[in-house]
């Protein structure tokens, strides 16, 4: 028995599994030899697919966790700035006060609250100078070898990034050395199958073309058959070439008296 033509494989789209729905990749890159309209035409269809894209780049933020709802709507503070800038009126500046070691005015030279204030003032400002000088100590005294241990850390952090990355890219690079192994042993086989395909279908032309001259000498010979007409049907069994006698009885052979004949000596 013959072997049937169709492929004992299941369709495209069909198929079970994790398989099912999934795109068809067939794509030899070391091997295929892509011309330059078919690599443009590649680029076009890459790009009306992006175009068609339901995940566009700038929509990336879509997929992050929303804000937190700082309340700021209706704030006082803010509806003041607004305000500011809808009058086109200057920012105010950084308000240093604070930060001098002024006297109590002329006409409060005799008030204790405010030179209790201003002694307040220049209190904190001299707290604030000696933290100061606590802090600039501390970073003379241990600064280099805490930035040194800081850049210690980052430099081992680096080195571990670095080994990872180098981990990875030869993890890349052994991939692509077998991907490009396989398709090369594989190349002459396919070039094989290929040459073999292109054979069948030469083949399968011929075939047909022959096919097509054979129908065509049949068709020439059937209309050269001369036509034949349509004879009556035989009810009364007689056979072709034979006639009748003047009664209308079918006449008898030889052969038929013979039979006759035969059968009565039989008897």
């Amino acid at each position: 028995m013959a072997a049937p033509l169709a492929l004992d494989v299941a369709p495209h789209g069909e198929l079970p599994g994790w398989r099912k729905g999934e795109e068809a990749l067939d794509s030899l890159a070391y091997i295929d030899n892509f011309t330059d309209q078919e690599k443009a035409l590649v680029e076009r269809l890459i790009i009306d697919e992006l175009k068609n894209s339901t995940k566009r780049p700038q929509e990336y933020l879509k997929e992050m966790a929303p804000m937190p709802n700082f309340r700021l709507e209706g704030h006082p503070v803010l509806k003041a700035e607004l305000e500011r800038v809808r009058s086109g009126l200057p920012m105010a500046g950084l308000d240093i006060a604070r930060y001098r070691l002024d006297e109590p005015s002329l006409n409060r030279r005799n008030d204790m609250a405010a030179w209790r204030s201003a002694l307040d003032n220049a209190h904190s400002q001299l707290e604030h100078q000696y933290n100061r000088l606590l802090n600039l100590e501390l970073l003379l005294q241990f600064g280099p070898r805490a930035w040194q241990a800081h850049i210690r850390h980052l430099e081992v952090a680096q080195q571990g990034l670095e080994s990872q990355l180098a981990e990875a890219q030869k993890g890349v690079e052994v991939v692509n050395r077998e991907r490009k192994l396989s398709q090369t042993e594989v190349q002459r086989e396919l070039s094989g199958y290929e040459a073999q395909y292109r054979a069948t279908l030469e083949k399968n032309a011929e075939i047909e073309a022959a096919c097509a001259e054979v129908e065509k000498d049949l068709q020439a010979l059937v209309a050269e058959l001369p036509k034949v007409e349509d004879k009556p049907k035989d009810i009364f069994g007689i056979r072709e070439g034979k006639g009748a006698d003047a009664n209308g009885q079918p006449e008898e052979s030889g052969m038929d008296s013979s039979a006759t004949e035969m059968d009565v000596d039989l008897t």
